[in-house]
């Protein structure tokens, strides 16, 4: 496959993997080879007669359109074979293309011509398609089935043999989450299909102990892995009571191989493994793209090798990977540490965090189900995780530590569907600028933007953490624990001073200390009758002892006042460790009263030398802190969390008819007269925002001071009188005037405009509006996350205050909404200390309107509406400035593939 043009790498239905690219020219032999090759049935479905010289013809008359707008064609390749051919033609003007698909014999029920349709559709649309007719036989149920899978919207015709099927090709919300069905399926079976290996070929086993070649073996042995494993090394006879050989043919075919040998010779053990028919690759190597551009050169090497023999790659320069799975018992890292059992699915993107996230884990008695280090991310990444955790019922959480995100918004498609059903906790290291430029030098990448990784988490539910011991402890409390069914927080202790610590972290993480009823405070009283205080937090003070403690925490638990619990032990001689564990075991072995949700419940010790492992109760297991602040840093989020996973999901609304069309046509004429990008002319930002429903103040230009009173005449008073020119901001060089509300005090405002030296001498004459909130809101792009949309305090004083909030597209109105209540300023819309409440829910429809247009013409790199006046009812954008840019050469963030060589841009 490394011979063939570029294009996307997309997993088959079967875990091949084949290359959609463009057709070009010289793949007429080989297209009409294609047609040449089709069983009678089908090259009568395909042109609805037998002939000899039917698929010469319509490669002789597809050819010489393409280049132009007139058809767009792309082909699939599998093992170096054309395994299909999508393709739609339209006469000149028309926005209406007729399809043609063809897929060989060979490859047919493998899922190429839905990713063909995928693909076309979405270039299609790109050359100014809207629609997609095709002709099918009315018996080919074939057919009919890939175009309803596909998601479209079809409208059917019958005619005498055939139906006449149209559809609007743009990818709406349905056809996502059809193409994300199909690429979870398949991702996840490649994922299932490298953890579940029956054989495993160690390349560079080395006889040395401390080699990652000798610590792979020796991990293998350890765990029992339930299939075969093979020592390679030329130079060693045995190793740890094994046979050695000399090369990977030697054994060849096995299911992984995990290549531990200097990077100059992976490219060549790879081509073996491609050779001997190896599944999979782990890579352990370093000195790849995080070393130099020669490593990049050589990791996009032994990528191209693998993508052409169908095998997946991890790494390289990672620690390995590893399934827990009784019936597997893989142990593939050189991790000193052994990989405890359990539900949780782990990926640290550096190694070395494994190694520590791997020990840490089994201190605090958090078991794995699955893990891999994902190290440069060649082929493999986190989003492949997400599949595989999606479909694993092994995994109840996903715990990441990421150090990039290649394709961002993939991850939010992906996590927002996992969300829902299973928590994922994510630290991102390189978020600080030393941390970025750390993780350039470490795993070839970084993350580009604080800003864009909050609202990437928020919007999909993903529980964001500060540090490793967060990312663990977090992981430990959700794997064991029930979700909170609220933010009301119980703190019981048998000492005042680590109750209050408690109380105050568990505020500073929106966390509230509940208030117990009478009732429940008066049972605590007889149970304890010298208990320094019933209130909460609870202090039952330092002679309680381990009965009484129990029969507190249950009362508690079971009352149905409080959401989560924290168990406080201070190291006194009345409570033991011993008595408490029995404690806590003795009270909540009973579980939660009839009606009452179950509480989510944690330990803390007060000891950091004590134990860290779960108190095991019953079937679940209690966590240990050492500090209360842990303990609220891990409920805090779980709290927000369970939040997010209750509200109502709805679809982010299409956006109106037409307006992709408006804007390609505003975007192309303008680039033609500036093709390096420019601030969009405000005509044309007035139309381009028109189009997805954001309507701008009616503003006249006028160039003249009396033709700044007819305007003002025209407009109506009181108007605003400000500079026309396009300065950054106009009050910095004291280009507005408001409040002028007859034609004496326009002339005067209009002549001291005009004596301003600007580029473009010109005033903007606008009706003035009634006072309200004053906000801006706006888009801008991120290089790897896209077009975030953007909201906060607004008017003169924007940058002083800094109060703005984050979202990426596509938007819903629940996003929209977080992120206004996100604003610290956000009160104001409320009513601040007796102003009337603005109309929050314009803001909202603003912001989606906002985050529709983002998502549409590549080519508008900002948006800034400032100031956006929020009356009682409904908004005013007064000034709007939109620029375009000549956008990269960046694949489609939705469409199906794997992560492309260094060389390109996009990915998973």
């Amino acid at each position: 496959m490394s011979t063939e043009p570029a294009g996307h790498d997309v997993l088959l239905r079967d875990g091949m993997i084949a290359r959609v690219r463009d057709v070009t020219t010289g793949d007429r032999d080989r297209l009409v080879e294609l047609h040449d090759g089709l069983s009678d049935r089908h090259h009568y479905e395909r042109f609805f007669h037998v002939g000899n010289f039917d698929g010469a013809r319509f490669v002789e008359g597809l050819l010489p359109n393409l280049g132009g707008n007139e058809a767009v064609a792309k082909v699939a390749v599998v093992d170096g074979h054309l395994a299909g051919l999508a393709s739609c033609v339209r006469a000149a003007g028309d926005r209406e293309a007729e399809l043609a698909l063809v897929v060989a014999d060979r490859y047919a029920q493998r899922g190429v011509a839905t990713l063909l349709l995928e693909h076309l559709a979405t270039a299609a649309a790109d050359a100014g398609v809207t629609d997609f007719v095709t002709y099918v036989m009315a018996d080919n149920a074939a057919a009919f089935d890939v175009l309803r899978h596909a998601g479209f919207d079809l409208t059917s015709t019958p005619h005498h043999e055939t139906v006449e099927v149209r559809f609007p090709v743009r990818l709406t919300e349905r056809v996502l989450a059809a193409m994300t069905a199909r690429e979870q399926e398949a991702d996840a079976d490649s994922i299932r299909t490298l953890l579940r290996p029956r054989s495993v070929a160690v390349i560079g086993a080395s006889r040395r102990d401390s080699h990652p070649g000798h610590q792979v073996v020796r991990n293998l042995l350890r765990a029992r892995f339930t299939g075969t494993v093979h020592p390679i090394n030329p130079h060693c006879d045995y190793l740890l009571g094994m046979r050695c050989h000399s090369s990977i043919l030697d054994v060849a075919p096995v299911d992984l191989a995990v290549v531990a040998v200097p990077a100059a010779e992976v490219p060549k053990v790879v081509r073996e493994c491609a050779r001997g028919g190896v599944r999979d690759v782990v890579i352990l190597s370093s000195g790849f793209a995080e070393a130099d551009p020669e490593g990049r050169r050589r990791q996009d090497e032994v990528l191209a090798i693998a993508r052409g023999s169908g095998m997946r790659v991890v790494g390289p320069n990672c620690l390995g990977v590893a399934n827990t799975d009784p019936d597997v018992r893989l142990e593939a890292t050189f991790s000193p540490t052994t990989v405890g059992r359990g539900r949780v699915a782990m990926m640290t993107q550096s190694g070395a965090v494994g190694i520590a996230a791997l020990q840490r884990a089994e201190e605090l008695g958090v078991g794995l189900s699955a893990f891999i280090s994902s190290g440069n991310k060649a082929d493999v990444s986190c989003n492949d995780l997400l599949m595989y955790a999606a479909e694993d019922q092994a995994t109840d959480v996903v715990a990441l530590y990421l150090e990039s995100f290649g394709n961002p918004r993939k991850f939010s498609r992906l996590a927002r569907a996992l969300s829902p059903r299973k928590p994922v906790v994510a630290l991102v290291g390189g978020s600080s600028g030393a941390g970025r430029n750390a993780a350039v030098g470490h795993t070839a990448s970084a993350v580009t933007s604080v800003d864009a990784v909050d609202a990437l988490f928020r919007q999909c539910g993903v529980i964001g953490v500060h540090g490793l011991e967060q990312l663990l402890q977090t992981t430990s409390v959700l794997a064991n624990q029930p979700l909170p069914g609220g933010r009301r927080v119980g703190i019981v202790s048998n000492a005042g001073g680590p109750g209050i610590l408690a109380a105050d972290a568990c505020e500073s993480e929106g966390l509230e200390l509940t208030a117990l009823s009478a009732e429940t405070m008066a049972a605590i009283r007889e149970i304890v009758p010298a208990a320094s205080s019933v209130q909460m937090p609870v202090d039952l003070g330092s002679d309680v002892g381990w009965e009484d403690y129990s029969e507190v925490v249950s009362t508690i638990a079971r009352s149905g006042e409080i959401d989560m619990l924290i168990a406080l032990r201070t190291p006194l001689p009345g409570l033991s460790y011993a008595s408490f564990t029995r404690a806590l075991r003795t009270a909540l072995r009973a579980g939660p009263a009839e009606d009452v949700p179950p509480v989510a419940t944690v330990a803390v010790m007060l000891d950091p030398h004590g134990p860290s492992r779960p108190i095991s109760v019953g079937d679940h297991r209690v966590p240990v802190f050492s500090f209360p602040e842990d303990a609220a840093r891990a409920l805090g989020p779980i709290a927000r969390y369970a939040e997010w996973r209750a509200e109502p999901r709805t679809p982010a609304a299409e956006a109106p008819a037409g307006s992709r069309e408006t804007a390609r046509e505003v975007v192309a004429r303008t680039l033609r007269a500036h093709p390096e990008g420019c601030r969009l002319p405000e005509p044309d930002t007035r139309q381009l925002l028109a189009a997805y429903g954001i309507g701008v103040l009616p503003s006249v230009l006028a160039d003249g001071v009396e033709a700044a009173v007819d305007a003002a005449e025209w407009v109506g008073y009181p108007v605003v009188v400000k500079v026309a020119a396009p300065v950054g901001h106009r009050t910095d060089v004291g280009g507005v005037r408001i409040g002028l509300r007859n034609p004496d005090e326009v002339r005067l405002a209009a002549q001291a405009l005009l004596d301003i030296p600007v580029e473009r001498p010109g005033l903007l004459v606008q009706r003035g509006v009634p006072v309200g909130v004053e906000l801006i809101a706006g888009v801008t792009q991120d290089k790897v996350f896209g077009p975030l949309v953007m909201v906060g305090y607004g008017g003169t004083y924007t940058e002083l205050i800094e109060d703005r909030s984050f979202r990426l597209t596509p938007l819903t109105r629940a996003d929209a909404a977080a992120a206004i209540a996100e604003l610290r300023t956000a009160p104001l819309l409320a009513g601040y200390r007796g102003a009337p409440a603005a109309d929050a829910a314009a803001v909202e429809h603003l912001l989606v309107c906002l985050g529709r247009l983002a998502d549409d013409p590549p080519e508008v790199a900002e948006i800034d509406l400032n100031p956006v006046i929020v009356h009682e009812r409904g908004v005013s954008v007064v000034d709007a400035k939109v620029r375009l840019r000549t956008p990269s050469d960046r694949p489609d963030p939705a469409l199906r593939s794997l992560r492309p060589p260094l060389g390109a841009e996009g990915g998973t």
